[in-house]
């Protein structure tokens, strides 16, 4: 028979450290692996957003002065973070 832990340090972090985890991963990898075309990410990467959390960090302004990046580039930028349930992640 199989039983859970005890530990309240286990269910700790089980509880909320897990997710900080996953979040800190998710914000430290590359643009690339969101699904972003290369006719967008090219720019991204001459402006210097090599991470998420780089490009969470732009306000649809800043991605728009990037060169070649437009209004429905930023839009379709946006479009991508919010369904990957990334838009509010600086917001909590």
């Amino acid at each position: 028979m199989i039983t859970e832990s005890t530990d309240p340090r286990q269910a700790y972090i089980d509880k909320y450290e897990g997710p900080t985890h996953h979040i800190a991963a998710l914000l430290g990898a590359s643009v690339t692996m969101l699904d972003i075309r290369p006719r967008l990410l090219y720019p991204l990467a001459n402006a210097g957003v090599k991470t998420v959390a780089d490009l969470l960090r732009l306000y649809r302004s800043d991605l728009m002065r990037i060169r070649n990046i437009g209004v429905s580039a930023a839009a379709e930028i946006e479009q991508i973070l919010d369904n990957a349930d990334l838009m509010n992640v600086f917001a909590k």
